[in-house]
């Protein structure tokens, strides 16, 4: 199964909920309608929210889809080697 790094700019999101369209295990929206990253830890550093987890290549599918999907690009996936 494929490790990956998931960012995410939690501040510059609109709420337009494609992210929890496309991937609803790691997106929901919260009660300010932005979207939370299930498990993710805030980095201090850069103010962004990160996620490093293994998954399948479907749920890989998912969060690609719901990164190009985002109509504010405010998320990042990377895979780890």
């Amino acid at each position: 199964m494929p490790k990956i790094r998931v960012v995410y700019n939690r501040e510059g999101c609109i709420g337009a909920a494609a992210c929890e369209l496309a991937a609803p295990k790691f997106w929901k929206l919260g009660k300010d309608n932005k979207a939370d990253l299930a498990q993710a830890k805030l980095n201090p550093e850069t103010l962004k929210y990160e996620l490093e987890v293994e998954v399948t290549e479907e749920e890989l599918k998912a969060l690609k889809e719901s990164a190009d999907s985002c109509p504010v690009q405010v998320i990042e996936i990377s895979e780890i080697s």
